[in-house]
C-alpha cells in the first residue's frame, strides 16, 4: 500500500522530536592499536608477543585532515563511544528524514494556476533568451574569429570566453528573475 501524506508527514514528525532528543555527538571511529615501546628488553619486543595493553583512539576528520585523540583513561573513552554511537544515530536519523521529505514531495501535488503562464513570465522567458542567444552567438564569433586569424584555437581562450559567456547570460537570467515577487511561504 502506497504512503499517503498525512501518514508521512506523521512519520516526519517523529523523526523532528528524535533529533530533539540527540544527546552529545561527534564524527570519528574509535579503534584499539596495539603497540611496542621500542625497548629491546621488554616483553613486546619478542617474537609474536601481542605487544603493550591496546591505546583507543578517535580518528576523524577536520577541515580535511585526520585528526587522533588519545583517551587518558576508560571513562574519557567510554563517553567517547556514547558521543560517536549518538552521532551515527543522528546520521541514520538524517537520512530517514531525507527519504521521508523525498516521498512527500513526489506526492505533493503542483497545482496549477489557471491560464498557464502570465505576460510576464512570458516576456521574462523571451528576454533570458535573447540574451543567452546573443552570448553565444558573441561566444561563437571569438571562436570563429580566432581559428580564422591564426588557424588554430587556443583552449584555454575558449574556456575563458565561454565562461564569461555563462556569467553574463546567468547574470542576465538573474536580473530578470528577480523582477517576479517572491513566493508564497508554502509554496518555497
Amino acid at each position: 500500500m502506497p504512503d499517503d501524506i498525512a501518514t508521512l508527514q506523521s512519520e516526519r514528525s517523529k523523526l523532528r522530536e528524535e533529533f530533539l532528543r540527540l544527546g552529545d555527538l561527534r564524527p570519528g571511529s574509535i579503534t584499539a592499536v596495539t603497540r611496542r615501546c621500542g625497548k629491546p628488553s621488554c616483553h613486546c619486543a619478542k617474537r609474536n608477543d601481542s605487544g603493550h595493553d591496546p591505546q583507543f583512539r578517535l580518528t576523524r576528520r577536520v577541515a580535511g585532515k585526520t585528526v587522533t585523540e588519545t583517551f587518558p583513561n576508560p571513562t574519557a573513552l567510554r563517553k567517547a563511544q556514547q558521543e560517536v554511537t549518538e552521532f551515527h544515530r543522528f546520521q541514520k536519523l538524517s537520512q530517514d528524514l531525507v527519504a521521508v521529505n523525498e516521498k512527500i514531495c513526489r506526492l505533493r501535488s503542483v497545482e496549477q494556476e489557471r491560464g498557464g503562464w502570465t505576460e510576464q513570465e512570458k516576456k521574462n522567458a523571451a528576454a533570458i533568451h535573447q540574451e543567452v542567444t546573443r552570448e553565444v552567438n558573441r561566444f561563437l564569433g571569438l571562436v570563429f574569429a580566432q581559428l580564422h586569424k591564426d588557424g588554430r584555437t587556443d583552449l584555454e581562450a575558449v574556456e575563458s570566453a565561454l565562461r564569461a559567456a555563462l556569467h553574463q547570460a546567468g547574470a542576465a537570467a538573474l536580473t530578470e528573475l528577480l523582477k517576479f515577487e517572491a513566493p508564497a511561504a508554502e509554496q518555497r
